[in-house]
Order: C-alpha cells, then structure tokens, then sequence
C-alpha cells in the first residue's frame, strides 16, 4: 500500500499527469489512477503486469492480483470487501495463459472509468500471448481501454524492453504520442 500513499502524496503537488509504467510497475499505474482519477489524465501501460488473476508463461501458474488487475484493494462497484468478492470465470486457455474475465454483472472500476488507457503490447514479448486478457478484464470493468499491438501498425520485432530497443523513438512518435495527442484534450 506504500505505492498508493506515497504516489497519492505526489501526485497531490505534482499533478495531473500522464502516468506511463511497464511490466511490474503496471498495477501501480491502476492504484493510483484508482487513488487519484482527478490528477491522472491518461494511462500509458506498456505490457502491464497480468493477466488478471493468474501469472501466465512461466511456471508456476500461480494465483496472483488477487483484486483483478492489482494485489491490494482497488475501487469497484458494486464495493469489494474481499477478493472472493470478485466472480470470476475462465474465458480462454492457451500457451500456458489462463483468460478470465468476471461473471456478469461484472463489477466496475469506477475510479478509472474516465481516465483513458494506452495498453501497448510488442509482437516478440512474451506479454502478446496475454496482454488482450488484461485490456478485455479493463473494459469489461468499464475502463476506456485501447489495447494496440506493435506488429498491427507495422512495428515488428520488438520484445519486453521495446523502449530500450533501437526503435525506441518510433514507439515513442508513432504510437504513444500520437494517442496521447489524439485522446488527451489540452
């Protein structure tokens, strides 16, 4: 919870922001979009953290992000108390990846329904196996998700540390400033 405190403070004296994270750190762009929805303009979530519920690709295939998308609480509504509260159910499996959405109703993440999602997933990481499952739980949810594959624009070959790769800035001006330009009202 250190994350949500602590972002929350910064936040508070630094924001609005366009919150941009990757891989481990993707949850902590949920918890603080969920702890501070008025200061967070946008999401960038280059290959978040999931799938929801279950780590995937590598064993074990362990039960994990017990509140969907994040470890520790996060605002739905109908209200979580618990993650049993949280109905869920096996909507695909393959390639050591388990898809679940919740059962309907599903409950909503209010806090993060207005703010705008960026999932960016590279057609080489192992993240293009499951990162639809991710952005379809944010939607089900009522998250203004767009989940964008590198190799659906034309990009190909990058892995995991796409921003660390020799197309870098082409990531960066075809596809995440282009969307932040086109979805973030000055």
């Amino acid at each position: 919870m250190k994350i949500r405190e602590a972002g929350s403070a910064l936040l508070d004296k630094i924001g609005p922001v366009i919150l941009l994270t990757h891989s481990q750190s993707g949850q902590h762009g949920w918890l603080l979009g969920d702890a501070r929805p008025t200061k967070v303009k946008a999401i960038v979530a280059l290959e978040p953290i999931g799938p929801p519920f279950i780590n995937a690709v590598f064993p074990p295939f362990t039960a994990a992000r017990d509140f969907g998308v994040t470890d520790i609480p996060i605002t739905y509504s109908p209200p979580v108390t618990a993650p049993d509260d949280i109905a869920k159910v096996v909507v695909s499996t393959s390639f050591g990846t388990t898809c679940f959405q919740q059962a309907s109703p599903p409950r909503k993440l209010v806090n993060l329904a207005e703010i705008p999602v960026l999932i960016v997933t590279s057609e080489s990481s192992y993240h293009s196996i499951y990162d639809n499952c991710t952005a379809q739980y944010l939607a089900q949810a009522g998250v203004s998700v767009n989940h964008l594959s590198l190799e659906n624009i034309g990009i190909h070959g990058n892995g995991h540390m796409m921003f660390m790769e020799k197309n870098n800035l082409q990531i960066v001006d075809e596809v995440v400033q282009r969307w932040i330009s086109r979805t973030i009202v000055p």
